[in-house]
């Protein structure tokens, strides 16, 4: 009976691990692939398929490799870089990209950290070819974003084939050398101070042109306005005119003696000059009216 236990215990054993050997398990953050004899045999969960879960593969025949689902980042430091002028920088990037082939990328690479060296190494030659027919002060300052898709672009052309899709790259620093950094800081100060004078030079001539504009349509209203005064003043005065014709065909004894009044009281509002009367000089205005009456008869 012992040896029949051992016998059971032996044969319990055997089968947890062909079991052991024969099951696996894809999360959804992996992807798995089965390897006969160093030949792909299948892939699971691939990106863009959902195959995570229990997998079955053939026992001790039979191993897989997994890797990662997800977007990948890759730190690359210290790039030496000659720009156009031939000053040097430093300049720190960042990769992310994502296995999206694991069969092209277990053929050609293998592993993550072969796949990485590459990377290092065609992320590094696509930066120094965009880089090297810029200025310093154009890579430093705001050209950024055409020079990561330029070498999103060459990089993705250099790894194709590999199984590695190439998400972003970015340059998180370019440093120069102090002195160098100095002369470029100069260089653009110049470049910004040409641009602002330039700018402010538009802008007078804009303003000199607004302005003459502004005079020219002054002149146009003033005399618009002028003209229509003058036709309004013409008009009233032939109204004027008209009324007193009427009234004077009404009455013209009364007529007369209201341009009388009219003339004595303009003459005496005419000037500063001051005029006191006395009693003897009440009939001041008798000298008008009697005029007046006068050219009536």
């Amino acid at each position: 009976m012992r040896g029949l236990g051992i016998v059971a215990l032996i044969i319990a054993a055997g089968v947890l691990i062909v079991g052991m050997n024969s099951f696996f398990i894809v999360n959804q953050t992996e992807q798995a692939l089965v390897l006969q004899v160093g030949k792909a045999q299948a892939a699971y969960n691939a990106p863009g398929q959902n195959q995570a879960g229990l997998k079955v593969k053939m026992p001790f025949i039979q191993n897989v490799i997994k890797y990662d689902r997800r977007n990948i980042g890759l730190d690359i430091p210290n790039i030496e870089v000659l720009a156009s002028n031939q000053e040097q920088l430093i300049v720190d990037a960042f990769v992310r990209y994502q296995i999206s082939d694991p069969l092209a990328f277990y053929q050609r690479l293998q592993t993550q950290r072969v796949a990485e060296n590459q990377l290092s190494q065609f992320t590094n030659t696509a930066i120094r070819n965009a880089l090297a027919n810029k200025l310093p002060e154009e890579i430093i300052s705001g050209q950024r974003a055409t020079l990561m898709d330029e070498i999103r672009e060459n990089l993705s052309d250099s790894i194709a084939g590999r199984g590695i899709d190439i998400i972003d790259v970015r340059i998180r620093r370019a440093d120069l050398p102090q002195d160098v950094s100095e002369r470029v800081f100069r260089r653009m100060e110049a470049a910004r101070n040409q641009e602002a004078e330039l700018i402010r030079a538009n802008g007078d001539k804009q303003a000199q042109a607004i302005k003459a504009k502004a005079d020219r349509d002054r002149t146009v209203i003033l005399a618009e306005a002028n003209q229509k005064s003058e036709e309004i003043r013409g008009e009233g005065d032939a109204k004027r005119n008209e009324i007193y014709a009427s009234a004077y065909g009404r009455d013209p004894e009364f007529f007369r003696f209201q341009r009388a009044l009219i003339a004595c009281e303009q003459s005496l509002k005419k000037g500063n000059t001051q005029i006191v009367i006395g009693p003897e000089n009440l009939g001041l205005c008798d000298e008008f009216i009697a005029a007046a009456r006068k050219n009536a008869n």
